[in-house]
């Protein structure tokens, strides 16, 4: 009794310490997209708003098309921020901005790729590095999955399937390393309705594997374990890609992006890539292997 007394009380103190810790500054990234970009964003700042650990700015780029002029205006101070969060495929950013951007990761900061954000950008080397895996054709870079007794598989350009992905359906997750992000998580848990690519490609270099799920042929998939988060370092820097969270103009069902599961691998994700750490704990209606659990907005 007196154990379970003193593990509340400690739990408290842990979520008090969290509540007045100086705030984790995220800036938001988006404007452009295949996905509903608005929607997307809607249900990220949502998520890192349901705990009380971040503070988020939104920063829209111009429109698909737009003028030159109006880029100009366009220059995200990156320093200002912990974490750089990605909801973007667009159009290439002003040279001067991927300079910055470089600049920031290379020197110590960090920056979360979501699902579509590891599309854009073909030939910009110093992004395709820090991502590892991107949306390209098969002769584009290496091909990396797991095989059925979880080793790595690395094949050359133009062997095998470039990016895509079968139809909408649930599929598990499967965590693939120890890691904070990953503490105290079920080991395999049920995702609803995404899109699960398979055949991504790049340099896939200094990759730690977080989590896969398996790509079903009868999903239309690959019959692979294919990878949906990963991070790697870059100078100082770390970029981590998750790969959960699609959302198409006109879609009703957001269940991927309401997931109790996506939203603490966000949650988690980005507080890991802030300092190194994670607090923030596992909720009680956490997916289980077969069930899946997605919060209702009011």
């Amino acid at each position: 009794m007196l154990r379970h007394i003193l593990l509340a009380i400690v739990a408290c103190l842990t979520s008090v310490a969290g509540s007045l810790a100086q705030p984790i500054e995220v800036l938001l990234i988006t404007g452009q997209n295949n996905h509903d970009w608005r929607r997307t964003t809607s249900h990220l700042v949502s998520a890192l708003k349901a705990v009380d650990r971040f503070d988020v700015t939104v920063s829209e780029t111009p429109p698909r098309g737009a003028e030159a002029d109006a880029w100009k205006t366009w220059r995200p101070t990156f320093g200002d921020y912990d974490v750089i969060l990605l909801n973007y495929n667009g159009e290439i950013w002003p040279e001067d901005v991927r300079t910055s951007f470089e600049r920031y990761v290379y020197s110590g900061g960090t920056v979360l790729a979501q699902h579509a954000s590891n599309n854009p950008f073909p030939g910009w080397e110093a992004f395709e590095r820090m991502i590892g895996l991107l949306w390209r054709s098969p002769d584009a870079g290496y091909r990396v999955f797991l095989s059925d007794d979880g080793n790595l598989v690395r094949l050359p350009p133009g062997e095998d399937v470039g990016a895509g992905h079968g139809r909408l359906h649930d599929w598990q997750i499967t965590s693939r390393m120890e890691h904070a992000i990953l503490d105290d998580m079920p080991p395999v848990w049920l995702h609803p309705h995404d899109e699960l690519y398979h055949g991504q490609r790049g340099p896939a270099e200094n990759m730690h594997i977080l989590a896969t799920a398996f790509s079903s042929e009868d999903s239309g998939g690959t019959g692979r374990h294919e990878l949906v988060a990963w991070w790697i370092p870059y100078g100082k820097g770390k970029v981590l890609t998750l790969l959960l969270g699609h959302l198409w103009g006109g879609q009703e069902d957001d269940r991927a992006l309401r997931c109790v599961g996506f939203r603490t691998m966000l949650q988690r994700s980005v507080q890991w890539l802030a300092t190194g750490t994670v607090d923030i704990p596992i909720p009680d209606d956490f997916p289980g292997e077969n069930t899946v659990s997605v919060v209702e907005y009011r």
